[in-house]
């Protein structure tokens, strides 16, 4: 071993008590060691003879321990960046978007009354009773009318037997809740 190497090790444990009083924690102190007698090794060439090593190694380390803390430091501002940015994530709409399109398209394929009993119950959410008291129409007609649409549009776009027995207001508030949902 060349005299460079024994010097390194014979200054060892002047490193140990450095790094520890850099880090206050000894295994972060045992690491900044192994990082400062390798960066050493791989430099050796930009060591002058005759020069102090010790104050080289001290140098090497302290500069070593500088980088880690500001890479730590950027790390840390990134993950608190990717944290906050995932709280501004939000969830997809397509579904209510879908939703909303084959109501739309289902309601278009009705009659112009059955359509008018669906939005009047469903989207205006009044009650039966205040709309047949209003256009002067029986009270059962306009949830007939209503249910007949929800019968006809679900046969029409071939939907499941959940939306023919859905009160027309049930159908109508859906078409409501959809639309709510896609301009959020």
């Amino acid at each position: 071993m060349s005299g460079f190497h024994n010097d390194l090790i014979a200054l060892l444990p002047d490193l140990s008590r450095f790094a520890r009083s850099l880090t206050r924690n000894e295994d972060d102190a045992h690491d900044l060691v192994q990082d400062c007698v390798e960066r050493a090794l791989k430099k050796r060439a930009l060591f002058q003879d005759g020069t102090s090593l010790k104050s080289w190694l001290f140098t090497l380390m302290r500069n070593l321990f500088i980088c880690q803390k500001r890479r730590e430091a950027v790390d840390r501002k990134y993950v608190a960046l990717a944290d906050e940015d995932a709280w501004h994530v939000q969830p997809g709409n397509q579904v209510a978007h879908v939703l909303l399109n084959e109501t739309m398209r289902a309601l278009t394929k009705l009659p112009a009354h059955e359509r008018t009993a669906v939005l009047v119950l469903g989207l205006n959410d009044e009650d039966q009773h205040a709309v047949a008291a209003r256009t002067g129409e029986p009270v059962g007609r306009r949830s007939t009318n209503a249910r007949r649409a929800a019968s006809i549009s679900s046969a029409a776009s071939g939907t499941s037997d959940a939306i023919s027995s859905c009160s027309a207001a049930d159908l109508a508030r859906a078409v409501s809740l959809c639309a709510d949902d896609i301009e959020r």
